[in-house]
């Protein structure tokens, strides 16, 4: 018995992913419609009466990226791939080095309490994942601890404590993400 087609099987697993309008890219067996394509729910006569007899979708329709309709309906959610944007680039987990972590940090510190000089140093070694901040004179350890402390976690509920993401560019690079380090160690003289 093919799966796919199995009346038992749960509903929400059969119903299509990709909202209507969804940017793909269409990698199925038909060579000549290759590319890529908005998709939207099929139309055709056997889906739409399945759905009104209660089945889920199960197969999508290709539409012209103006919107327009294609002849290319009945298409398997395995053959269409989602097209990431931009919006979706941006809120990937992507993880920022201890290096620009430090950097923007450095900025942060800068910012928080102008003529203040910090130096803001990556571990080595097993400490790599380490930063170590220096400075002699203005703001106590609890001052510059609460500008520290968002790239370790905000804290909130359980579900809530991640590291603040940072936005940063430095020798000709952005970096956009959570920063990977493991600790800061605050050193005031």
């Amino acid at each position: 018995m093919n799966t796919l087609t199995d009346p038992t099987m749960d509903a929400s697993y059969l119903a299509l992913r990709l909202p209507a309008g969804t940017k793909v890219t269409y990698t199925g067996t038909l060579k000549e419609a290759h590319g890529q394509w908005l998709v939207s729910p099929c139309n055709c006569r056997r889906c739409t009466t399945a759905t009104l007899f209660g089945s889920p979708a199960r197969r999508y329709e290709l539409l012209a990226l103006d919107g327009t309709p294609s002849h290319y309906v009945h298409v398997r959610h395995t053959s269409v791939i989602p097209v990431v944007g931009d919006k979706e680039r941006d809120y990937a987990l992507i993880g920022v080095p201890p290096k620009a972590v430090a950097v923007h940090l450095r900025k942060q510190l800068r910012r928080a309490f102008p003529g203040v000089t910090f130096s803001v140093r990556t571990g080595r070694g097993k400490q790599a994942g380490e930063l170590s901040v220096t400075w002699s004179g203005g703001p106590g350890r609890t001052a510059v601890g609460t500008v520290t402390a968002p790239l370790l976690a905000n804290y909130g509920r359980s579900d809530e404590r991640y590291p603040a993401r940072i936005h940063i560019t430095t020798a000709g690079r952005t970096y956009s993400g959570t920063p990977r380090i493991n600790a800061i160690t605050l050193h005031h003289s």
